[in-house]
């Protein structure tokens, strides 16, 4: 399952810009903040790369976000390869900022971005891979798939108990207040995403969170005025190799507050739906007029060629190193450490895919830059 989407003007996102190549050294599928790190990143070697992209501009799938999101890293942390985050350090990026810096990234570093390229498989062909794009073939002699963490919007199982006269909504859809009948809202998952939106709601709202079984650690955006992610960075944390089970820390979460001020009640894990009703592990019945799914994304990798895929449908790779020869991936979630999936971090891990794609490449077709990019 894929969702499409019209592009505000009105341009489809299938509509292609630019010409698709017949072969390439390196082709790189996708155009959001991984894929323009690694072509940064391939382009300082030397190696000619085509970034194929399914979203009609590039920063689509950032724009496409709720219309209130703020990154919980700060600007001084949400940098790719050669080009600080612009504004305050201190600031913390909305989604509209986040598109633009992606936007003038491309154009600054010149990257080779074809968008309204989907690419709908990929498939090993001797020494290299066909890729089929909804406007042709194109064969590449090294892959990187670089469609990142966000996939399939998830819904939980027992989602399809609920009544279809309950509004719902997943995250990726979800825009702002304005777009949610009165009444009250339960907020199904209380990660960064879920508690963001819960507390915006908050506002205009009587708003239930339903919290999962396993606790999120909370952190403070600041600590002694440093950013949190300073810290981190600076004790290594976010160098250190993943601990898979550990869940993600909520990053300068308002909720505890909002709670304690009767602006947002919390009730336990939601279990089942039944009708016009969800029901909470402890027994507990809730009666929402409308439910937002923050229940994050599945990834669907039924495009890649078997060979490329575990027994379990995943990436077989080893930090990013695919098992098959000239494959690679990036932006997967904690591919090698906290901050693979993170666009100030995935910088580190697009520099070690480049440097495994330039010393197996049969040859450099382009010269390297002299410069960081563009002028402004």
């Amino acid at each position: 399952m894929r969702i499409d989407q019209a592009d505000p003007k009105g341009r489809q996102a299938d509509e292609p810009r630019g010409a698709l190549p017949a072969t390439v050294p390196v082709a790189v599928v996708g155009a959001g903040q991984s894929g323009l790190a690694a072509a940064y990143h391939l382009r300082q070697a030397g190696v000619r790369c085509v970034l194929l992209d399914a979203g009609s501009e590039v920063g689509e799938t950032w724009e496409r976000r709720w219309d209130s999101l703020r990154l919980f890293t700060s600007a001084q942390f949400s940098g790719l390869p050669g080009l600080p985050f612009p504004g305050d350090a201190g600031h913390y990026p909305g989604k509209d900022e986040v598109v633009a810096y992606l936007r003038d990234y491309a154009e600054r570093f010149d990257l080779p971005v074809l968008t309204g390229h989907r690419v709908l498989s990929v498939r090993g062909d001797g020494d290299g891979y066909l890729l089929s794009t909804t406007h042709g073939e194109c064969r590449a002699e090294q892959i990187v798939i670089a469609t990142g963490a966000f996939g399939v919007p998830r819904l939980p199982e027992f989602a399809a108990g609920l009544s279809p006269d309950v509004p719902t909504l997943h995250t990726s859809a979800y825009e702002g207040p304005a777009q949610v009948a009165p009444g009250t809202v339960v907020v199904v998952g209380d990660g960064n995403s879920g508690r963001q939106i819960a507390a915006e709601l908050s506002t205009t709202h009587s708003v239930v969170l339903s919290c999962g079984e396993a606790v999120s650690p909370p952190l403070p955006q600041t600590v002694v005025g440093r950013d949190m992610f300073w810290w981190m960075s600076v004790l290594g944390v976010m160098r250190l190799p993943v601990n898979m089970q550990a869940p993600d820390p909520v990053v300068g979460d308002r909720v505890p507050e909002l709670v304690a001020a009767g602006g947002i009640r919390t009730v336990g894990r939601i279990t089942a739906a039944e009708g016009a009703e969800l029901l909470v592990a402890d027994g507990e019945r809730v009666k929402p007029s409308t439910v937002i799914w923050a229940t994050g994304y599945a990834t669907d990798w039924s495009w890649l060629d078997p060979e490329m895929l575990d027994d379990a449908g995943q990436p077989r790779h080893t930090e990013g190193i695919g098992a098959l020869p000239g494959s690679y991936y990036l932006g997967l979630y904690r591919m090698r450490t906290r901050g693979s999936a993170l666009i100030g971090f995935v910088g580190r891990d697009a520099e070690h895919v480049a440097a495994a794609i330039t010393t197996t490449a049969r040859g450099t077709t382009t010269a390297p830059p002299t410069t960081e990019g563009r002028a402004s």
